[in-house]
């Protein structure tokens, strides 16, 4: 036997050389990473011209993302998305003062262009200095910043800053409340069980370009809790029970039998005996949630004082950590194309609650009417939109595709296990009551000054914007300058979001709509001595412009929120700066939102084929310090477009449905001049 095979020089080279290799496959493994982030930076296949042949660099771009994409699982890319620098100093500034020029007048224009030169060569070089800093230092350096800012700080209603959808307009569903309610909740259980669990639901992206995914993490298991001067978000812990609100009292219901997540015939058995009963409610029960939509400083005092053990903390602690808040709620509503009224009052209500059917600090609260209609709530600070509108998606697609009711409009399926719906106690003393009676009384006057109006607009859609050669978005951010115009007689800030998820924990940037070029094609419009061919010339030439303004902000190149990073460090770090101060005095008097539709791509062939599967418009309330807030949807089909606007009653010189008929008129008026100028 030969004894050398096992001496000590051979194990040595043997182990030397595993580790040696193991290192280099280490070390090719973050190359490859590291190439792929820096592979990502790449934002040149944005400003390809749309129907032309892309260069060289976005074919080869393109060709590369095409094969890494190809086996992606949901979160595959999530490590590997590039981390946002801050733009130039130089380019912000030149480019925020082109976009306030047309709003200021010479005297002021000459004001703020002098304090912006001043900044310039000034405090500008340290602050961006600790903005690289904090680039370095963070996965993204304005993400937590504007969370904290924008979010945890508000003190008001969240009423204010939440989101709402309402329901479909054509797709039938069923009128069974337990029934809807059921397969609903159930199914966006469905939905978080794909990505977290399964791993089955393809990575959301544009194109092969892949879109940050953290908003999910967010979405799935998070609750905002309520602190004095600034709240908090902190993520939840697995549960298996939902909390559910009807007939002024609160119920859990466990979802799961052992390890199977019961059926939606099974929950809709346990949602109708709740229906069934007739409970009396503890004295402050029926208008509890308000403390949610009123004061953050009363809800943060109160939650700490008397939320904070015994049977109060027990029974709040299933209702904030539940899968799913439903309220089953004893009114109707609906769509009725005759009377708009109808859906106006279904977006109230799923905005407004009227003031205490909503828990604001869940990112996902549902909301069933008597006859079966289905809305949502939802907290913003650490979400956006497209997650929500994602989630809607993936709903609607299911109960128009898998036939989840029978003709009876009860949940198909077997019945083998029936949850018994538990009541809550609580047990809520006279200081209890009195707050929550406050935060009612806060929440209704926010939703008793609400005012809202919708418009289902059927004449034409994004097809024939197409035609002339234009961006869908960019011809309606006109229409709305021009309805904006008409409405309030002058030219104000408008914001649009765009999105920021190329980059590793991106949120949105603003695009300012109101510009130069786009003032000029609205004082075109409504010059009688303008002809159609020059009218329609300055449109193409502001829609351009908001593109080249769109795409510029994508690819991080945007004003805002590099102004609001400068801005937050100046304040901390008590650096004065008159320009900072004067860009921040500025509100935008018109909010304006797009929801996209269908960004799954394996159910676009589904969803796209007919009117009757369009979904309209999400909703948020009018921002504080604006007149509007407009949230419209592009229907997929070409020929079908719905907007929402939101005003307060409060403001002196605004009205929903004034705006919203002004805007059907623009559209009008642009399509006939349209028509006119091609013939």
């Amino acid at each position: 036997m030969n004894t050398n095979l096992f001496s000590p020089s051979p194990l040595l080279h043997l182990s030397c050389v595993l580790v040696i290799a193991a290192a280099f496959v280490v070390i090719a493994v973050y190359v490859i990473r590291f190439a792929i982030t820096l592979l990502l930076y790449y934002k040149g296949w944005l400003f390809e011209s749309v129907g032309g042949k892309p260069s060289t660099q976005t074919q080869l771009f393109m060709a590369i993302m095409q094969v890494l994409s190809r086996r992606a699982r949901f979160f595959s890319f999530q490590g590997l998305l590039p981390w946002m620098p801050p733009p130039s100093v130089k380019n912000t500034v030149r480019t925020y003062l082109k976009t306030v020029r047309p709003l200021l007048n010479d005297t002021e224009f000459e004001k703020m262009t002098s304090q912006a030169e001043e900044f310039e060569k000034t405090v500008s070089k340290d602050i961006q200095r600790k903005l690289w800093l904090k680039w370095l230092i963070s996965k993204n350096y304005l993400s937590d910043w504007w969370k904290e800012v924008v979010y945890m700080r508000h003190r008001g209603s969240l009423i204010h800053t939440n989101v709402a959808c309402a329901d479909v307009i054509y797709t039938p569903t069923t009128t069974n409340q337990a029934a809807r309610a059921a397969y609903v909740t159930l199914n966006r259980q469905y939905f978080c069980r794909d990505i977290f669990s399964k791993n089955t639901m393809k990575p959301i992206s544009m194109g092969p370009i892949p879109l940050c995914a953290t908003q999910y993490i967010d979405y799935h298991r998070s609750l905002r809790v309520p602190r004095e001067t600034s709240d908090v978000m902190i993520r939840l812990p697995d549960a298996r029970h939902i909390a559910v609100y009807s007939k002024k009292c609160w119920y859990k219901v466990n979802i799961f039998h052992g390890k199977r997540m019961i059926r939606p015939a099974e929950l809709q058995r346990s949602l109708q005996q709740i229906l069934d009963q007739n409970d009396v409610p503890h004295e402050g029960e029926e208008h509890l949630s308000a403390l949610t939509a009123g004061s953050r400083d009363l809800w943060a005092r109160i939650r700490d004082s008397k939320f904070s053990e015994g049977v109060n903390k027990e029974s709040l602690s299933m209702i904030e950590n539940a899968l799913e808040i439903v309220f089953l709620d004893d009114g109707e509503t609906g769509y009725d194309q005759d009377d708009p009224k109808v859906y106006d009052r279904e977006y109230q209500l799923a905005l407004t609650g009227d003031g205490y059917k909503l828990w604001c600090d869940k990112p996902s609260v549902y909301t069933f009417t008597r006859n079966g209609r289905f809305i949502s709530n939802a907290e913003h600070s650490v979400v956006d939109a497209m997650i929500y509108v994602h989630v809607r998606e993936y709903l609607k697609y299911h109960e128009a595709f898998t036939k989840p009711y029978g003709p009876d409009g009860n949940c198909v399926g077997d019945i083998q296990v029936v949850p018994k719906p538990e009541r809550l106690r609580w047990n809520l003393d006279g200081e209890t009551v009195n707050a929550i009676k406050e935060a009612y009384t806060f929440s209704k006057g926010v939703a008793d000054d609400f005012e809202n109006a919708h418009c289902v607009f059927r004449d034409y859609g994004k097809d024939f914007m197409k035609k002339i050669g234009v961006s869908p978005d960019a011809y309606l951010q006109m229409a709305l300058q021009m309805a904006y115009y008409k409405d309030q007689g002058k030219f104000e800030l408008t914001y649009e979001p765009t999105v920021m998820r190329l980059f590793r924990d991106g949120r949105t940037e603003t695009v300012r709509s109101c510009s130069t070029h786009s003032c000029d094609f609205v004082n075109s419009m409504l010059d009688e001595n303008k002809d159609d061919q020059t009218r329609l010339l300055l449109l193409r030439k502001a829609c351009d412009s908001h593109q080249t303004y769109y795409r510029n902000a994508m690819a991080g190149y945007g004003v805002d929120r590099h102004l609001f990073g400068m801005y937050v460090v100046s304040k901390y770090y008590g650096i004065q700066s008159p320009f900072l101060d004067n860009v921040f005095s500025m509100s935008y008097a018109l909010s304006t939102s797009q929801t996209p539709q269908h960004q799954m791509s394996e159910y676009m062939k589904a969803l796209n084929k007919e009117r009757d599967l369009f979904w309209p418009a999400g909703a948020f309330s009018c921002p504080e310090g604006s007149n509007y807030g407009v949230c419209y949807t592009i229907g997929a089909t070409g020929d079908i477009m719905s907007f929402h606007v939101t005003s307060w009653k409060s403001l002196p010189h605004t009205d929903a449905r004034r705006f919203c008929d002004t805007l059907r008129e623009c559209l009008r008026e642009m399509k006939t001049m349209v028509d006119r100028a091609v013939s």
